[in-house]
């Protein structure tokens, strides 16, 4: 027992760095959990519905072809009157009025019936980096390939032009499909996919830096000189580095409680979560554990913090979405548990019911988090051994 508070009262002369770490992953984590689950939240809709925008069509041509964008756009967009008045557009833009202006330049339609569209293109005038604007300039850019390749196969302009208001009344109905988890991006879940951060920095100050204070020379020393066998001196050790950990994993579920108004303790995915957050927690235990046993002074295990806790995060999966990985990278990616620890959290994000393929496919990823702490644990152990021999 005297281990255990000597652990604690030692973890207390370093609590604003401990304090630090949990702000910085609050701070990340809830940012980022609020904006991804919002998105999803948004987004997530028993049918698709396509978004209206407010667009003004400018017919400088004076053919068929403004007049039949204007009657196949006008279907699902809100047309807006405007004359070519450079002045009045950049103030409809400005104010948010339009999200669009199109201008069908004098000779566009002949050159569609020329095939020479390289030399004129269509117009646009639109607000930089608006995401609407590039959705319309798609619809558009798939209207003239159709309507060209309607001319292409014998239509006319105008049969070419009909056509494709025929082929804009027949709906596809789109419907989100039913293997699929309607909370599978809900807070919780984006939550948790940040944890590695906390759980890495804090493993390895929290544990590694007190580990440093208890391998010093005159503590080992006064230790070796006391009545407490060793046994009791790793139970008490033991207890207490599981003890942090308790404590940091019952903050993540608190907070993760509170994101999700408490239905995250409720919800049958909890249990798999848990497990899957165990496993982490003991590979960040046992890498701060080889951590301190490895170090000579703080400033190597502030680097070994830096180095190690952003590169599994980052190589992870953890801050970068493995969607933006090249195939190499996920290649070496996969090399660390951070990666298998977030494969495993989306799965279980995304499941709707727990299947025997769905846990078979879990467990294996959960199993191999295990053994990279308990590899990393036997690494410190080695370490720790062959110091002793050389001592003695």
């Amino acid at each position: 027992m005297q281990v255990f508070k000597t652990y604690f009262k030692l973890l207390n002369h370093y609590k604003g760095t401990v304090v630090m770490y949990f702000a910085i992953f609050l701070l990340v984590a809830l940012v980022m959990t609020h904006n991804l689950a919002d998105l999803s939240t948004d987004s997530k809709q028993e049918e698709f519905e396509s978004e209206e925008l407010n667009i003004a069509i400018i017919d400088q041509d004076g053919a068929t072809l403004g007049a039949a964008m204007e009657t196949y756009f006008g279907k699902t967009h809100n047309l807006k009157d405007l004359e070519y008045d450079g002045e009045a557009i950049l103030n409809e833009l400005y104010w948010r009025a339009v999200d669009y202006v199109l201008i069908i330049p004098e000779g566009f339609e002949d050159s569609l019936l020329s095939d020479d569209t390289d030399k004129m293109e269509l117009q646009g005038m639109k607000v930089p980096g608006m995401f609407n604007a590039v959705y319309f300039e798609s619809e558009v850019e798939l209207y003239t390939s159709k309507l060209t390749g309607l001319l292409a196969a014998g239509y006319s302009i105008e049969e070419g032009e009909a056509e494709l208001l025929n082929l804009q009344e027949k709906k596809t109905k789109v419907t989100i499909a039913s293997f699929v988890n309607a909370d599978q991006h809900d807070a919780a879940t984006v939550f948790f996919v940040y944890v590695p951060y906390l759980f890495l920095s804090l493993g390895m100050t929290g544990v590694g830096t007190v580990l440093l204070r208890f391998n010093e020379k005159e503590v080992k020393a006064r230790m070796e000189c006391g009545a407490m066998t060793i046994k009791k001196r790793i139970i008490g050790l033991t207890a207490a580095v599981f003890a942090f950990g308790l404590i940091m994993l019952a903050v993540v579920l608190a907070a993760a409680g509170i994101l999700s108004k408490g239905s995250i303790y409720t919800d049958a995915r909890f249990p798999y979560f848990l497990l899957n957050l165990f496993a982490l927690l003991l590979f960040s235990l046992s890498l701060g554990f080889f951590t301190g046993s490895i170090s000579k002074n703080r400033e190597t295990i502030n680097g070994i913090v830096n180095v190690a806790g952003l590169v599994l995060c980052f190589l992870g999966g953890v801050f970068v979405p493995m969607e933006f990985f090249s195939d190499g990278v996920n290649r070496v990616a996969k090399f660390f548990p951070t990666y298998w620890y977030v494969v495993t959290n989306d799965s279980i994000g995304a499941m709707k019911t727990m299947s025997p393929e769905l846990l078979g496919k879990i467990l294996p990823q959960i199993g191999l988090v295990f053994c990279y702490a308990l590899a990393i644990f036997a690494a410190a152990v080695v370490v720790i051994s062959n110091r002793k021999t050389r001592m003695a």
